[in-house]
């Protein structure tokens, strides 16, 4: 069974892990001073590279993991990594942007049941089930990185209900561990410092490319679980 605990030993236990968590933190921190200096163009640019270097970060710790390499995170290899990121872009971009369009054409349907909340409930659940589509096809490609996996279409209606089951209980067990970490930091800051301190805007980026390690493995792990597998995967 997938393990959280597993992962968040995983992930902080990694070689060099934090010195790697560090640099992962500089680009989301610099996103952080543009919006709030209000400088939008830049904030979109730069954000656009950072959203997609923590999706590599994600799709090469599922890769590492499912895999059974000795580690967790990337490696320092600036060229490897950008050529991951983009070719991460192309794999799953197309299909990101049509489950985008898809769920933006089913919520403006109108349902015509007389419930409290129902356009609500109905739009949840478009994007849930189109959510585990995308997830699927990211962990069937993080597993190989084989642009052509992303778009097994069979395989992706066989597991995405199963995947999503699976990450639904795994966002309390989650949202539990920041608990523990980031809140009491949090905590601390906001009672001696304040929370407007560089430092801690700085460790909260910091934390954010962690959860990103920690949930590239759990998926790894939930792909080990749940995806069929043949004798080389």
């Amino acid at each position: 069974m997938a393990s959280i605990k597993d992962a968040v030993e995983e992930a902080i236990t990694d070689n060099l892990a934090f010195v790697k968590y560090f640099l992962y933190a500089i680009p989301v921190f610099i996103c952080y001073i543009m919006f709030s200096q209000g400088n939008m163009g830049w904030f979109y640019v730069f954000g656009f590279f950072t959203l997609l270097m923590l999706i590599t970060v994600l799709i090469q710790c599922i890769y590492n993991v499912r895999n059974g390499k000795n580690y967790v995170l990337p490696t320092f290899n600036i060229l490897t990594f950008i050529v991951s990121a983009f070719k991460a872009l192309f794999a799953v971009g197309p299909l990101l942007g049509l489950a985008l369009w898809i769920g933006n054409l089913l919520i403006s349907i109108s349902i015509p049941i007389p419930v409290p909340n129902i356009q609500l409930i109905y739009a949840i659940i478009v994007w849930l089930i189109l959510g585990s589509i995308i997830v699927t096809s990211l962990i069937l490609y993080s597993k190989t990185q084989r642009i052509k996996d992303a778009y097994n279409i069979t395989l992706i209606s066989n597991t995405c209900m199963d995947i999503l089951v699976a990450i639904i209980f795994f966002i309390p067990q989650l949202l539990l561990v920041n608990g523990l970490i980031v809140g009491i930091i949090t905590y601390l800051f906001g009672v001696f410092l304040s929370l407007d301190n560089p430092f801690y805007i700085f460790l909260c980026c910091m934390a954010l490319a962690i959860n990103i390690a920690i949930t590239g493995n759990y998926l790894a792990q939930i792909d080990y679980e749940i995806v069929p597998r043949d004798n080389n995967n």
